[in-house]
């Protein structure tokens, strides 16, 4: 086993003493009539888990994590809603909803730009065509030519899902409603449906808007027999909401991304009417993105991204970012050592090929040949790009 591979390991090992440990603090919790202290704990499993589906080297250990994360969610929704105050009292006031979306809900006018997404020319066409160009002009997209109202981003992690969507954003100078999904669902227990009835709302005024769903899979999952009367309320209501943008002109798109689009739910699948896959970036993108993350910093004649980008095959754009960052670093920690960090008239001495040779044996690629398999064969059966 390679060094990469049994950190990697070790990495799994200590989230899954955390998740064990947060769940007995959880059951002891409940033994003690501690109800509040138990679903915390149960949430903070799920959201280790969710992690650990993200990271997870095989199908198989995926799957496990992902029915481990559907027990404790399910447990925390019947821990919260025993907790529940009577009905009336419970989020009466818009005012309290509105609270709820501020604190669960990121709106932003993103400034990420095109530039700022190294290649990934047939994703950025393809998101260009379903969204830029309708929410620009409405007046070109009506009746038979109607515009796009759900868009999947799928890949491996860390290829800039997140990064096009808020591209898109800043594009077409849309209000961005960024939404986590796991949050939606787990920290708002009870009151989920309500938010996503707001957040619909509230997309709607301020239109034209992107209401962005990262990780979807958190939330839009297969509908099983042991899945959770409330959770099943949720994605009802989720998919209610996006089957009504499809039905009026209004200037509303949705956005999801996800690492395992495996796991979505049919009916889902279906709203997203484009699934667009953003695939390891290649040859030039590695370029651009070694370029991207070196700005400001004195580099040596030595250093080649050219060589760096042949070198890197296999490596997501997040990789190459934390590839940079260690080589970056290298200076700074000669200076600590040598004692010529405290001088404040020392000179940093620039970064050189050898500081990203060092941090390349470091540094491995996160996604595995066997998971790109998986993409590709999805792209083949769901993909529309």
């Amino acid at each position: 086993m390679s060094k990469g591979s049994q950190k990697e390991l070790s990495v799994m090992q200590e989230l899954h003493q955390y998740v064990i440990s947060y769940a007995k603090k959880a059951i002891e919790y409940e033994k003690k009539g501690q109800k509040k202290a138990a679903l915390d704990n149960y949430i903070k499993a799920v959201e280790i888990l969710n992690k650990m589906v993200r990271w997870a080297p095989t199908p198989e250990q995926k799957e496990a994590y992902y029915r481990k994360a559907k027990t404790y969610l399910g447990r925390a929704w019947e821990i919260r809603k025993e907790l529940k105050a009577p009905r009336g009292e419970i989020s009466a006031e818009k005012g309290e909803i509105s609270a709820a979306i501020q604190d669960a809900i990121i709106t932003e006018r993103p400034t990420i730009q095109w530039d700022d997404v190294a290649d990934l020319q047939s994703a950025k066409q393809a998101l260009r065509e379903a969204i830029i160009l309708p929410l620009l002009r409405p007046d070109l997209f009506k009746g038979a030519r109607k515009p796009w109202k759900g868009v999947l981003l799928f890949g491996p992690p860390g290829c800039g899902k997140t990064l096009l969507a808020k591209a898109v954003a800043s594009e077409c100078d849309a209000t961005f409603f960024n939404v986590s999904a796991a949050t939606l669902v787990s920290k708002w227990l009870g009151e989920s449906e309500k938010l996503v009835r707001e957040l619909f709302k509230f997309s709607k005024e301020k239109q034209p808007s992107i209401v962005f769903f990262d990780e979807v899979d958190a939330i839009a999952t297969v509908r099983g027999r042991t899945e959770h009367d409330a959770i099943r309320r949720v994605k009802l209501q989720l998919m209610q909401e996006m089957q009504g943008l499809m039905s009026d002109s209004e200037q509303i798109v949705v956005i999801g991304t996800t690492n395992i689009p495996w796991h979505i739910d049919p009916a889902f699948r279906r709203r997203f009417e484009k699934r667009i896959l953003v695939p390891l970036p290649e040859k030039e993108a590695r370029e651009q993105i070694f370029i991207i993350h070196t700005r400001d910093v004195e580099l040596d004649e030595s250093v080649t991204f050219n060589l760096l980008a042949e070198i890197t095959e296999g490596f997501s754009g997040a990789d190459i970012e934390i590839v940079c960052r260690e080589a970056i670093m290298n200076p700074v920690r000669e200076m600590d050592k040598s004692g010529l960090l405290k001088d404040k008239e020392a000179k940093i001495r620039p970064v050189t090929i050898q500081d990203f040779e060092k941090a390349l044996q470091k540094i491995k690629p996160t996604v595995a040949p066997e998971e790109l398999l998986a993409y590709e064969k999805w792209q083949k059966e769901f993909g529309s790009l």
